[in-house]
């Protein structure tokens, strides 16, 4: 029997390559340019295959770290900024309890710090809540001084709190002066942004931007505290008194902090 048909098939076929490679290993041998020259194609493409994925591997390295990178910066942004807002809430703070110790000290009458704690519901243009209470020395009817003139008056006082009738409440009404031309009126709270004159004479002289003051009249405010300025004017035809219009010298929409005076003693004791 022939030796080929003892052995298997895919031992025949491999013993054939490999007498083939020999073969050709000898006969190249003599030609040292060749076979680098058949085999340089294939060589480039594993070499640039192995570049590439070696250039991927690094690029997602450096984009997670970029990434943790980012991570870090937008924490240390985020941690920069409340500290800038801390700041500026604490300067804003300083500036604002400064000009209430200037006003303090210009004001013979004894007064306390208070700080706006919250606003009526129902009337949020016209009452508002304070952190001092009968335990401070804040007494019913004690007026009430932003940096910029009178806000208004103590309400209700508690123990601990005390809620303000602020200038526009309505039935809240001040006695005035016009510092100009020193024509008597009084201002009254509608529940608005703006004050109103009333109980006006005849004879009165009240003109766009005078300014408004305390007359000391009513036995709650003081004399000279400043109220606000004449924003309109209207003179109708058959009216004996002019409709007139006043803007609170104080900004009430925006308190935050405030001057408590002591009330005024009573002209019966």
């Amino acid at each position: 029997m022939a030796i080929s048909a003892k052995l298997p098939l895919r031992d025949v076929g491999f013993a054939i390559g490999l007498i083939a490679i020999a073969g050709f290993t000898s006969w190249a041998s003599g030609r040292s340019m060749l076979l680098p020259e058949l085999l340089r194609y294939p060589l480039q493409g594993v070499q640039i295959g192995w570049s590439a994925a070696r250039g991927g591997a690094g690029y997602f390295q450096d984009l997670d770290r970029l990434k943790r990178q980012n991570t870090m910066l937008e924490g240390r942004v985020n941690d920069l900024e409340r500290e800038l807002t801390r700041r500026v809430e604490i300067e804003s703070e300083v500036v604002r309890l400064r000009q209430l110790v200037g006003l303090a000290s210009s004001i013979p009458d004894k007064g306390r710090f208070a700080r706006i704690i919250g606003r009526s519901p129902d009337n949020w243009h016209a009452r508002v809540y304070i952190d001092k209470g009968k335990r401070d020395g804040v007494a019913v009817d004690a007026v009430v001084m932003a940096p910029q003139g009178v806000v208004g008056r103590v309400l209700h006082a508690g123990p601990n709190t005390a809620e303000i009738s602020l200038l526009t409440d309505p039935g809240n009404q001040v006695a005035c002066l016009d510092q100009r031309s020193r024509s008597p009126g009084v201002v009254a709270g509608e529940g608005e942004s703006t004050l109103v004159m009333r109980y006006l004479q005849q004879q009165v002289d009240f003109r766009i931007g005078d300014s408004l003051v305390t007359s000391g009249y009513g036995g709650k405010y003081p004399k000279g505290l400043l109220l606000g300025k004449v924003a309109r004017v209207i003179r109708h035809p058959n009216a004996i008194t002019p409709q007139v219009t006043v803007v609170p010298e104080a900004d009430l929409d925006r308190l935050e902090e405030v001057l408590v005076l002591d009330p005024l003693p009573s002209p019966l004791r």
